[in-house]
């Protein structure tokens, strides 16, 4: 309650305005006044307002722009967004979770988007689904209350209001080289990536991996088509591949499952469940979850508004392997891989599952 303070006039103010006003001089105010004995006073006590501040108002909605430096198509890209929905579905904290995404997003024009985006106000996190720390690194000081977000190896820790997620999938790509080990009828395997990045690397090496545990004379062959998306080039690839002989791919990037419906081979896909895409060819694909990570910068996010705690992000990448929910694979497609494959891909799975498994992490270029 707001207690009104109103002045009070002394009597020989009022005495000097009043003779004013009867046209008479006002006898002169003492300089000194003489002592007086106060009477006790009986007023109640006055009740001051409480000194706490009010409560913060816990947020309800949380909105995510998404930038992509390629087609919202490519799997990196559709597995972020995938992690999204489903923690829309989970609502942590009852938010009220939604995103927008932008596609194509060239890295010369990441750090003025990353300010549009930031500056609008629209936003609570700004997800970068690529190299762009240089963007962030520029722009988070200036909206300490926005998360900011970038994913993927060639990034650099910032701490703050800014988060490093990772993941790397050579677990599930792994159970993806048991099939590829079990159902090839030529003995050779094939690989169509686009770079020989260290988050590339790792399934490479899995799938090769998970292939010779079952079919230890396998062989294979690798190819970077230097491109993040070029499905022509890399039809082309993987038409040559399987003219070499390989008749089980390794999809890592699009345009390997046209060449593999042309010549009545096989494929696998990679970071989300393509069956859809190719259902006479795919045999099952990795799946990489960011749900953790993401959830992992809600918290902090969450922490900051409701709480008042800042934000403080680890000076290192936040990431999850697959027995801590970073990976699976997906659904074996029933009608081409045999009860028996199945069955060995799921013991093997359960095993990596249990920590029985250790999936070595080897980011090194394939040979």
């Amino acid at each position: 309650m707001r207690l009104l303070r109103i002045p009070l006039l002394s009597i020989s103010v009022v005495l000097a305005v009043l003779g004013a006003a009867c046209g008479e001089d006002p006898e002169p105010a003492p300089t000194t006044a003489a002592p007086t004995t106060a009477a006790p006073t009986t007023a109640a006590p006055t009740t001051m307002a409480p000194t706490t501040e009010p409560a913060v108002e816990e947020p309800s909605v949380f909105r995510v722009a998404y930038l992509a430096p390629g087609p919202i198509d490519d799997p990196w890209y559709t597995s972020m967004l995938d992690s999204l929905s489903r923690l829309a579905e989970e609502s942590p904290y009852g938010l009220d979770i939604s995103h927008e995404w932008f596609e194509n997003i060239a890295y010369a024009d990441g750090e003025r988007v990353v300010r549009d985006l930031a500056s609008s106000g629209e936003y609570e996190m700004i997800l970068a689904g690529s190299t762009y720390s240089d963007a962030v690194s520029a722009v988070m000081e200036e909206y300490p209350d926005v998360a900011f977000v970038y994913a993927g190896s060639g990034n650099e820790p910032l701490g703050g209001n800014a988060f490093w997620i990772d993941t790397f999938i050579h677990e599930p790509a792994y159970l993806t080289g048991v099939v590829a080990g079990l159902m090839t009828e030529t003995g050779k395997i094939g690989i169509v990536a686009n770079f020989p990045f260290p988050n590339v690397n790792a399934p490479v090496n899995g799938y090769i991996a998970g292939a010779r545990s079952v079919n230890p004379d396998v062989e294979w062959d690798v190819t970077f088509i230097e491109s993040w998306w070029d499905p022509a080039t890399a039809k082309e690839a993987a038409a040559a591949q399987i003219a070499a002989g390989a008749d089980v791919l390794y999809a890592v990037v699009f345009g390997v499952f046209e060449a593999a419906e042309e010549a009545g081979v096989y494929g696998v896909g990679d970071l989300a469940d393509v069956e859809a895409l190719a259902p006479g060819v795919v045999l099952t694909s990795t799946v990489a979850k960011w749900d953790q990570a993401i959830a992992e910068v809600i918290d902090a996010w969450w922490a900051h508004h409701a709480d008042g705690v800042q934000m403080d992000a680890p000076m290192e990448r936040i990431m999850f392997l697959m027995p801590e929910g970073g990976g699976d694979i997906a659904p074996l497609n029933e009608a081409l891989v045999p009860a028996d494959v199945r069955d060995k891909v799921l013991e093997v799975r359960d095993q990596i599952l249990s920590g029985e498994l250790v999936v070595e992490l080897n980011d090194a270029p394939a040979e």
